[in-house]
């Protein structure tokens, strides 16, 4: 007799039943999730290629901000190099744009210096002064100090709470000290007299009067300068610090170098840019990348990119880039860098008005900051499009999932009536095996 009858009967139905099930399971997900899964991995292909052009359009981003007309930092045509001679000052500036180029000639004939003055020497700082009154005068400030009954070391911390002059206890030989007393700052504005009543700590004797206070002196291209700081911040933004008597010079220029330099770095991250987006938006055999499904978008971007480069500028539309040897070749920037070092030298106002601009017509850098800035921000082109492939990419994964769980309950429903149609069948085969041996016992 066959084992079962379908064989879903009791000597096989258990194996066949687990087996065919997961064999139309397999062949179902084959056709139904594969290719949902194929979609998830392109789709994330995209996602990762989208990153790799967002990090470029930050990068070109960074490159034309200075070169923007509303920078809070120094333009790049605002940049300037100096060089110094001499020793006797040293020069520095927290802004470059207000600099005209040329030299400036400094003569410093004094350094500010502050009142220093000394007491004898003092051999036990915690010692009980006798009863006298110490008076120091800084400028209109007149300050009384009572010595009696104090130690040098309370008298100090007492002193020490104005803000006019500085005190301190001085070791100036092993186990010996002076109290010293200065002026908060430079300059005779700040000069101090100490008078004593009662008690001599030795500030009337001319020797311990070590520093007096002075004026810096000094003629900044031939101008007379008589200040209580040896620091001197000129109106256009030079800081020159005094540091000796004597000459030295500065010599500022434009630093022509810096605006082709960066006009290159802009121009290699442009073709960077062309060849990223060719790659992704043109067919290619690299089983690594992934054709972007809407190419639209990209190519538009980059179209905008490029128009800027091609319009006209200056007040008059007289201004455009071809005209100072930058030029497009199969759709990659080339720079003549001979042709572009002329024009900065020859053209460097043309130039600027090309690329930075003016509040009336802003220039191609000054245009494209504000449109790369656009890119990422709220409801911006490029916002929305990556915002787009996260959403089906979300969108994808959810399909998946509930095609897998569709599956699952399908397959577990059917597994269920297999084994109810098991348990029908293997009863069925035990009545037939009884009546089988009936009808064999009574032959």
């Amino acid at each position: 007799m066959a084992n079962g009858i379908l064989g879903l009967g009791s000597d096989g139905s258990l194996s066949l039943n687990d087996e065919l099930i997961t064999k139309l399971k397999s062949a179902e997900s084959e056709s139904v999730l594969d290719p949902i899964t194929e979609d998830i991995a392109d789709k994330e292909i995209e996602v990762t290629q989208a990153d790799e052009l967002s990090a470029l359009f930050d990068e070109l981003l960074e490159l034309v901000k200075p070169f923007d007309l509303y920078t809070s930092d120094t333009n790049v045509f605002d940049d300037v190099v100096a060089t110094t001679s001499g020793e006797s000052v040293t020069f520095d500036a927290t802004d470059t744009s207000n600099l005209n180029t040329g030299t400036i000639n400094v003569t410093v004939s004094q350094l500010a210096q502050k009142d220093v003055y000394q007491s004898n020497l003092i051999s036990d700082i915690t010692e009980t002064m006798s009863s006298g009154t110490l008076t120091i005068t800084v400028g209109d400030e007149t300050h009384e100090f009572i010595t009696d009954d104090k130690t040098y070391e309370e008298l100090v911390e007492e002193m020490g709470y104005y803000s006019d002059f500085e005190v301190s206890l001085e070791e100036v030989n092993d186990d010996t000290y002076r109290l010293v007393v200065k002026s908060a700052t430079a300059g005779t504005q700040n000069e101090i007299t100490i008078s004593q009543d009662s008690i001599d700590l030795g500030y009337e004797d001319e020797d311990n009067h070590v520093l007096n206070s002075q004026n810096l002196l000094a003629q900044i291209d031939g101008i007379d300068y008589d200040l209580s700081s040896n620091k001197v911040t000129m109106d256009n933004g030079l800081i020159i610090t005094a540091l000796s008597e004597g000459d030295s010079s500065i010599s500022i220029e434009q630093d022509s170098s810096l605006i082709i330099d960066s006009l290159i770095e802009v121009a290699d991250k442009y073709n960077e840019l062309v060849d990223l987006i060719d790659k992704y938006t043109l067919t290619n055999d690299d089983e690594d990348v992934v054709t972007f499904e809407d190419t639209t978008t990209i190519k538009m971007v980059l179209n905008s990119i490029k128009n800027m480069f091609f319009n006209s500028y200056g007040l008059e539309d007289e201004e455009n880039i071809f005209k100072y040897g930058i030029t497009f070749s199969d759709g990659y920037i080339q720079i003549d860098e001979t042709e572009l070092s002329s024009a900065v030298t020859s053209n460097y106002d043309d130039l600027k008005e090309l690329f930075v601009g003016y509040a009336e017509k802003e220039g191609v850098f000054t245009q494209m900051k504000t449109y790369l800035d656009s890119l990422d921000g709220l409801n911006g082109i490029w916002t929305n499009y990556t915002d787009d492939l996260d959403d089906g990419l979300e969108e994808l994964n959810d399909y998946y999932d509930e095609e897998s769980e569709r599956l699952d309950e399908k397959y577990e429903q059917l597994s269920e009536q297999y084994a109810a149609y098991t348990v029908l069948i293997t009863e069925m085969e035990n009545e037939f095996a009884s009546l089988q041996a009936i009808i064999d016992s009574d032959s």
